[in-house]
């Protein structure tokens, strides 16, 4: 079957996974303080600007919310970087296997919307491994 989205719509980050992200707490209070700052804020109209190049009222779900996120902060040409680190992760010759592991997280957190599996970054960074690493990664295993 053909995929029919386009170009723009493909490099549109995914935002399957981040409904669980943000839980609004239970207020448990039943007295609350209002600062004057917070009032000012609100009377002039401040208290709920957003960005000036999103226009009103354009985020009004969950998802609209993490995809503009997303889309502000890992811009697809940064997103494509990452994930070709990702995939062409090696360990580095002198480099201890709790360095190489440290390594590898700190690029899968660089990423967070990567969509690799987990299977796919076991394998990613079992085949980056140098084989004596990688024998005694199967002796524990």
């Amino acid at each position: 079957m053909a995929d029919n989205r386009t170009m723009a719509q493909m490099l549109q980050a995914p935002i399957e996974g981040y409904e669980d992200a943000i839980v609004v707490p239970l207020i448990k209070a039943n007295n609350f303080e209002l600062k004057p700052t917070l009032i000012n804020l609100v009377q002039k109209g401040e208290a709920l600007t957003g960005l000036d190049k999103e226009p009103p009222h354009s985020i009004l779900t969950w998802e609209d919310l993490v995809s503009k996120f997303i889309n502000q902060f890992f811009p697809p040409s940064k997103t494509t970087y990452l994930q070709n680190e990702f995939i062409n992760f090696l360990q580095k010759p002198n480099e201890t296997f709790n360095e190489v592991w440290e390594h590898f997280k700190n690029l899968l957190r660089q990423c967070p919307h990567h969509g690799f599996s987990e299977l796919h970054q076991l394998d990613t960074f079992y085949n980056a491994l140098n084989p004596d690493d990688q024998d005694a990664l199967d002796s524990v295993a």
